[in-house]
């Protein structure tokens, strides 16, 4: 019987063949979207999985008496004081401080010290290991703990910078060669390296999706050593339970019993207990990622099985007839939904094998980035879950298997006999996939629209295609000394494509030189202060980056500044008196505003700065021969890549082998500042193209299927005198009004959300009636030319064939 099965099948996918590929590569395509976007899905839910003792760690925090706010973090000595109160709760109190990243000479070779790029650090206690197990591979844990600035580095950060033995790590130096965030030392604080332990997954609530690459223990310039550490939250206290215990039901009610306190920033707060990664879920952006990663798969998952079981469905209840027949000649439910699951499971297997080699071609560029996010899918448990999927699908196959049986064995056989007309089914599914079509092509449309805003927005002054050609480079390095980098930076002038250079002390996209401002000198009593954000810019700032003087002139000497029209307008309005002219001071002198420059934005995103803080920017004047960490160089048009080139060979040439200089330009530093729109925009749109081909091509396979089904009623329309356009309007009609109900269901769906989209910036693109109107219009392009081709073809069918073959 399944051999006869089997048979049958085979006919029905050769005989709509056309269809039936169709069906295999949507599904495939769609199956692999939605496993990807699952398995990050998947990853983030298991976030601290890998730890041994997840289920028994709480995490303690802080509260205000008054009305139970809570704070992110906690201070450093909580841990400590908790630990002298003792609890018959608690096995292993420890405190871990933010992750941070420092910059070390480290000894890669016995003797030698290199610089290195910047590294992964957390600042523990000793007790550390005995809440999250690490496991130590090489070295011992003991000794880290007795030694001062002792450090224990990962597995795979021990491989890449001492070689594939973890254990020729130990014993190895590194020496910081910064100011650590809490320490009076401007580097030169040596650590030894006394451990090496295996890596901790990217899903750690710890140091969520940032590769970990070392552990620093008894830090003696880090905050645990800090003399004010009582006075600021830096990172998170963790208690370890004993067996039996919970944190809310035995260590909370253990706090409120003992009117557990502690002092912060003047204010009595009530220490809490709450379970292992509250915090994390309740302040990363983990949560919001993961609602978008599930929701993304889920849509496209949808479309691709609507696609698949459209056709699917429409096939078998085309065969009403074959049904009726078999019902006649006694066939059974049971033996119809057998047939019926053999044919939809050769389709779903065909369609799985297209996605498991999908994924083996696509396993190179399985990485993916997000701001400071990284990500490496492992193809393997990929693969896993995929066949994991398969069983879903499958299970689905069988309901529409039954159902179609059951409808067929509930028909009447005359009227099954004669043929219906009614596809209700079929029309809902359709209207499904286009109301998710709507959804994709709305969103990857705004995100486009928005990341070009925002882009052109950014550094406004400059056009596209000059951000494009002004090279920014990175010269803070330990290595390079203040006269190396000036004439490292002299070199890079030489070269005949580039136009001009801008020697600055920081990369203008991710921070300012500073933002306070005084009204008096530094020790007058009776200053106010004037909190804003300032840049220091050398002489050629404004012509470089061509930002208009509307008043006044640039500086002139090292006692003059500019103030952007921004800063000017909310001084105004918040002291009612003009910058033009006033005299501000720092701790290193005085600065009259000698002009008035045009808004300079680096920001759309709205943000609260608090009370006080004003808007816009100062600019002060600087000396890149005292100090420059960065340089951008404006080349001439076409001549940006061979500019690189040189750059790259001059800093190659400059640096030690340990380091690998990066260049890049300031469009794409803007596009690494908006890093969601940039990168999701591409995701979206991919997602988008998908979603409209599959729902093209579910709409080319139902009127396929119409159209097969009324040959001859076409025929005999042709024989009466239709033309084309008869026969267009006959089977267009229900397609036009499916995708005008689901516009008009969507539309407001997604003006809603765009609205709340639009709160977080301070530029939006025009999300007018055009930018809904080309919308329509282009869907609503696609479908007519997928159903004009479609129909055409059948026009030109010869009516007396049609009528022979029937």
């Amino acid at each position: 019987m399944l051999l006869h099965y089997l048979k049958v099948a085979a006919r029905q996918l050769l005989k709509y063949r056309t269809q039936n590929l169709i069906s295999i590569i949507g599904l495939g395509v769609c199956l692999l979207c939605f496993s990807v976007c699952l398995y990050v899905g998947r990853f983030i839910l298991s976030t601290d999985s890998c730890f041994e003792h997840r289920d028994r760690i709480a995490e303690v925090g802080l509260s205000l008496s008054e009305d139970g706010t809570p704070f992110a973090g906690t201070p450093a000595p909580l841990a400590s004081r908790l630990r002298q109160m003792q609890w018959d709760e608690v096995e292993a109190l420890t405190y871990v401080a933010y992750p941070d990243e420092r910059l070390f000479d480290i000894e890669a070779k016995p003797g030698e010290l290199f610089p290195f790029a910047p590294l992964t650090c957390l600042e523990v206690d000793s007790c550390f290991r005995q809440v999250f197990t690490p496991r130590i591979v090489a070295g011992s844990w003991q000794v880290a703990t007795q030694t001062p600035n002792a450090v224990v580095l990962s597995e795979r950060t021990a491989r890449r910078l001492f070689g594939p033995q973890p254990a020729d790590a130990i014993g190895r130096q590194l020496v910081t060669t910064r100011k650590l965030m809490y320490s009076s030392k401007r580097g030169g604080v040596s650590y030894t390296v006394q451990a090496v332990m295996a890596d901790l997954p990217l899903n750690n609530s710890l140091s969520f999706m940032e590769p970990l690459d070392l552990l620093v223990l008894n830090d003696s310039d880090g905050l645990l050593a800090f003399e004010r550490n009582g006075e600021m939250t830096g990172g998170f206290t963790y208690a370890l339970l004993r067996r039996g215990g919970t944190a809310q039901s035995d260590l909370e009610s253990r706090f409120r019993q003992r009117n557990t306190k502690f002092t912060l920033y003047e204010k009595e707060m009530d220490v809490t207990a709450g379970p292992f990664g509250q915090n994390f879920w309740a302040f990363s952006i983990a949560s919001p990622m993961l609602w978008v990663m599930l929701a993304l798969g889920t849509l496209v998952l949808v479309v691709g099985l609507l696609n698949f079981f459209y056709f699917q469905i429409g096939s078998f209840l085309g065969r009403s007839r074959e049904y009726s027949l078999r019902r006649v000649l006694g066939g059974g439910t049971r033996h119809l939904t057998a047939q019926l699951f053999v044919q939809a499971t050769l389709v779903v297997l065909l369609a799985f094998l297209l996605t498991f080699c999908l994924i083996e071609l696509l396993t190179p560029r399985l990485h993916f980035t997000l701001m400071e996010w990284q990500l490496d899918i492992d193809p393997a448990l990929l693969n896993v879950q995929c066949a994991q999927y398969l069983l879903g699908v499958l299970a689905l196959s069988l309901v529409a298997c039954l159902f179609t049986a059951m409808r067929a064995r509930r028909a009447d056989t005359q009227s099954a006999l004669r043929g219906g007309n009614r596809h209700r089914m079929r029309t809902v599914m359709l209207g499904v996939q286009y109301f998710v079509c709507w959804v994709f092509v709305t969103l990857a449309a705004a995100l486009y629209l928005q990341a070009g805003k925002t882009t052109s927005t950014l550094f406004g002054t400059l056009t596209r295609q000059e951000k494009a050609d002004i090279l920014s480079i990175p010269l803070d390095y330990s290595s390079l000394k203040q006269a190396d980098k000036l004439a490292l930076v002299e070199r890079m002038k030489q070269h005949a494509g580039v136009a001009d250079c801008l020697p600055a002390d920081i990369c203008y996209t991710r921070g300012v030189s500073g933002n306070l401002l005084f009204t008096a000198p530094p020790d007058d009593e009776h200053r106010h202060e004037v909190v804003v954000d300032l840049y220091s810019t050398p002489q050629n700032f404004f012509d470089f980056m061509h930002i208009p003087l509307l008043r006044g002139h640039a500086p002139e000497n090292g006692h003059e500044m500019v103030a952007d029209q921004t800063f000017e307008a909310d001084m105004q309005d918040k002291q009612h008196e003009s910058l033009m002219g006033t005299t501000l001071y720092d701790y290193q002198g005085s600065y009259t505003v000698s002009g008035i420059c045009a808004p300079f934005v680096t920001s759309v995103y709205h943000a609260d700065r608090g009370r006080g803080y004003f808007s816009g920017f100062g600019f002060l004047p600087s000396d890149p021969g005292q100090y420059m960490s960065h340089c951008y160089l404006k080349c001439h048009p076409g001549q940006t890549d061979e500019v690189r080139r040189h750059v790259l060979d001059l800093l190659t040439e400059a640096l030690p082998y340990t380091i690998r200089p990066t260049v890049s330009t300031l469009l794409d530093d803007l596009e690494e500042m908006q890093g969601l729109e940039s990168k999701l925009k591409g995701v979206v749109l991919f997602l988008a193209v998908v979603c409209v081909i599959l729902t093209l091509l579910g709409v080319y396979a139902a009127i396929t299927l119409d159209t097969e089904r009324r040959r001859k009623e076409v025929a005999i329309r042709k024989v009466n005198g239709a033309g084309r356009r008869h026969i267009f309007r006959l089977f267009a009609r229900s397609y036009g009004w499916i995708l005008g109900i689901t516009f008009v269901i969507a539309a407001p769906l997604l003006y809603i959300l765009l609205q709340q989209w639009k709160q977080l910036y301070t530029v939006f693109f025009d999300d007018g009636p055009l930018f809904w109107l080309g919308i329509a219009l282009l869907v609503t392009l696609v479908t007519v030319l997928t159903v004009a081709f479609r129909i055409d073809r059948i026009a030109r069918v010869n009516p007396a064939e049609a009528v022979k073959t029937e």
